[in-house]
């Protein structure tokens, strides 16, 4: 099971997801949007994340040139695509780092290293139909995002059988990410993954 931490805002946010058990922690590039970084705070949250971990940056509808230098500023893994990139720029994208993309289950797969399912406006936060995404994609990995909390994980994985999960608000108390929630996230996701009712907290498999 593959976890993503997004939304991460400071560098002890980026150290707390790693800690907590996340694959790659996630920091939102686009501005204007909630969460948002310029790239000098993207850099020293970029700095905190651990070798291993991937760093990724999310961005939303903008010009590829723009997408690319901000990426290669922050010295990014990978870059999430959450709007309506056209299908051309994965290829120029891959030359250098990974790529996500958001997919609303509507119209073929977009090409892309993982599809980010989620049918409600990006980063909305709220919950739908989990059980639309079981087996779509093909052979893309999916990774299922929308709504997710430490206490629903498990129902939703049970529902989509993604290959990764992707949470933000969910993991956070008071508007800022909460440690504590994100290792429960990460070992509710994880034992619905081995199939262990009780996970131990925080652990990874």
């Amino acid at each position: 099971m593959w976890i993503k931490i997004c939304g991460c805002r400071l560098p002890e946010d980026a150290a707390s997801a790693a800690a907590a058990g996340a694959d790659a922690v996630g920091m939102v590039l686009t501005p204007g949007y909630g969460r948002s970084l310029d790239v000098a705070a993207a850099v020293a949250v970029r700095q905190a994340v651990p070798p291993g971990v991937l760093a990724v940056g999310v961005f939303v509808d903008e010009p590829l040139d723009a997408v690319e230098q901000r990426a290669g500023a922050v010295g990014l893994d990978a870059v999430q695509l959450h709007g309506r990139e056209p299908d051309a720029w994965v290829a120029q994208l891959r030359r250098r780092w990974r790529v996500l993309r958001r997919w609303d289950l509507t119209g073929p797969a977009p090409a892309a290293d993982w599809l980010v399912v989620e049918p409600n406006a990006g980063g909305s936060g709220r919950a739908w139909d989990w059980s639309r995404a079981r087996g779509a994609g093909g052979a893309v990995p999916l990774v299922l995002a929308g709504g997710l909390t430490p206490e629903n994980v498990a129902a939703a994985c049970a529902q989509a059988v993604p290959d990764g999960v992707d949470v933000s608000s969910g993991v956070e108390s008071g508007g800022r990410k909460d440690p504590d929630r994100m290792r429960r996230f990460c070992a509710a996701a994880r034992g619905w993954a081995s199939g262990d009712p009780a996970p131990r907290r925080g652990g990874r498999s």
